[in-house]
């Protein structure tokens, strides 16, 4: 997702905010393999102003579609900042793009993901948007994807290897448009899937 306009949200002074940060990656980096590579970026994305208050435990997932390349290194984090959610997403993209993220095709293999989950609870640009995003057909998927920011990610609730570590760091959070908590989310996910994510 590209970064947007910046976002209007209510803030007290000096307020962090708190936000949450998908990680994965699948091939090699210049970093070295896909294990170095996450945890590099995990390093390089903290900053004075970015700053890590928990993480996941990392999880080896099966890539999807199946075959479409070797097993990802996957897990979640919680960061406090002062920046607003675009601020975030391009302090994500600018590291993405110096680890070497090349973006051709939908679910292609990659030396490293990070997906901005939620911001708060900040629903972006707007419910209605956010939910056709949500809608879409695993068809419609391939073909479509935002270029601008969307909050929360269109697709958490579908994504085992997301909702697993974030029921892990964060059991309070519910999605602000489902009101469902990671577990709940997890309960509509197919159990084969489940099997497919293993804790390193």
């Amino acid at each position: 997702m590209a970064a947007s306009k910046k976002p209007r949200m209510k803030k007290k002074a000096n307020q962090l905010n708190t936000c949450c940060v998908a990680f994965g990656s699948n091939i090699i980096s210049r970093y070295g393999n896909s294990l170095q590579t996450v945890c590099h970026a995990m390093k390089e994305i903290q900053t004075s102003q970015f700053k890590l208050t928990s993480m996941s435990s990392l999880y080896e997932t099966v890539s999807y579609p199946k075959s479409s390349g070797p097993n990802f290194i996957n897990g979640c984090a919680l960061f406090k900042t002062d920046w607003d959610a675009s601020e975030a997403l391009s302090h994500l993209q600018e590291i993405e793009n110096r680890i070497g993220r090349k973006r051709n095709k939908r679910w292609e293999p990659r030396a490293i993901d990070l997906d901005l989950i939620f911001f708060e609870d900040l629903v972006y640009p707007s419910k209605e948007v956010v939910k056709n995003w949500m809608m879409l057909t695993r068809e419609q998927q391939l073909k479509e994807w935002p270029t601008d920011m969307i909050l929360p990610h269109p697709r958490v609730q579908d994504r085992a290897f997301v909702l697993i570590p974030i029921q892990e760091i964060d059991l309070k959070w519910r999605h602000p448009i489902l009101k469902k908590t990671a577990k709940e989310m997890l309960e509509n996910i197919n159990p084969s899937f489940l099997k497919e994510i293993k804790k390193i």
